[in-house]
């Protein structure tokens, strides 16, 4: 989340201490002057002492113009994002923003807040039990590991209808239904936004969900496709058929192995990708991936 946090002293309030400080005989400096001085003297004393702090220049639109351009440029993909100035409230939408989209895992924050206003309302509890599991553990999981059982177990409790009259409550647009949850980028944004500003739960709450955040990874968030134990050959495999995918944008296999050997090694030539994933081992690969991508946004 982007946060601007200017200190600017309006120009009038400072024009109007100057002036007050010229009438008590006074420069900023604490020189005496002569309360009399008239008004070209004046105006050229407070133009001499008022200094104007700058703003720092808004670097959001520059960068939602940087995430147009790609989206623009596959005309067959559809995508979106938005960015809310947290201190402001100014959106910046780029993409398809207007469309929405099948929520996946962030719709888990629905049933979570939802739960968690029925606490408030006493309604319910952390530490009641549903279909034989506490359900502090189930938000947890939810969100450190994006466990769908724990959804599931949730969602049972609150049903989709009383999800989405949630949802209306608080004036976020979506659909939550168990065959259909739909969400714009800028109505995710706006709940995450209420979150930031503490008008869905007390702050107790708040910070507890903050934990839960704080110890999430791309580790627990997204489950290997391949087992730990792999073979060389399955993992080859997995791999040759991610890079004759077209989707994913690569004209050729040499393409696709160039950008994983660039990428991980820093070489444009390197081992055989099972073999050296295989022999590495499949989570620590995971890990060299994450840190890599972390290195180059």
């Amino acid at each position: 989340m982007y946060s601007l946090d200017v200190k600017l002293v309006p120009t009038l309030s400072l024009f109007t201490l100057l002036v007050l400080a010229v009438f008590l005989g006074y420069h900023i400096d604490n020189t005496p002057v002569k309360a009399t001085a008239d008004a070209p003297t004046l105006t050229k004393t407070v133009a001499e002492k008022t200094t104007v702090e700058t703003p720092a220049p808004d670097p959001l639109p520059t960068l939602v113009a940087d995430m147009n351009a790609p989206i623009a440029a596959q005309p067959g993909l559809s995508a979106s994002a938005t960015l809310i100035d947290l201190n402001t409230g100014k959106e910046y939408d780029t993409g398809n923003y207007t469309q929405t989209y099948e929520a996946a895992s962030t719709s888990k924050l629905v049933a979570i807040f939802d739960y968690i206003h029925l606490v408030e309302q006493g309604k319910a509890t952390l530490t009641q039990m549903i279909d034989g599991q506490q359900a502090q553990d189930i938000i947890m999981r939810m969100i450190v590991y994006s466990d769908n059982d724990a959804w599931d177990t949730l969602n049972g409790y609150l049903t989709f209808g009383g999800e989405q009259a949630y949802l209306d409550s608080i004036g976020v647009a979506g659909k939550m239904t168990p065959e259909d949850i739909q969400f714009s980028t800028p109505a995710m944004a706006k709940l995450l936004r209420l979150l930031y500003h503490g008008k869905l739960m007390n702050p107790t709450n708040q910070a507890m969900i903050y934990n839960y955040m704080s110890h999430t990874t791309m580790n627990s968030l997204i489950p290997a496709a391949l087992p730990a134990d792999a073979s060389a050959e399955d993992i080859q495999n997995e791999v040759y058929a991610i890079g004759k995918d077209e989707s994913y944008g690569f004209a050729s296999l040499r393409d696709w192995f160039k950008a994983l050997y660039e990428t991980l090694l820093g070489a444009e030539q390197g081992p055989r990708m099972g073999s050296f994933i295989a022999l590495y081992g499949v989570e620590n690969s995971r890990t060299l991936i994450g840190e890599a991508l972390a290195k180059a946004a």
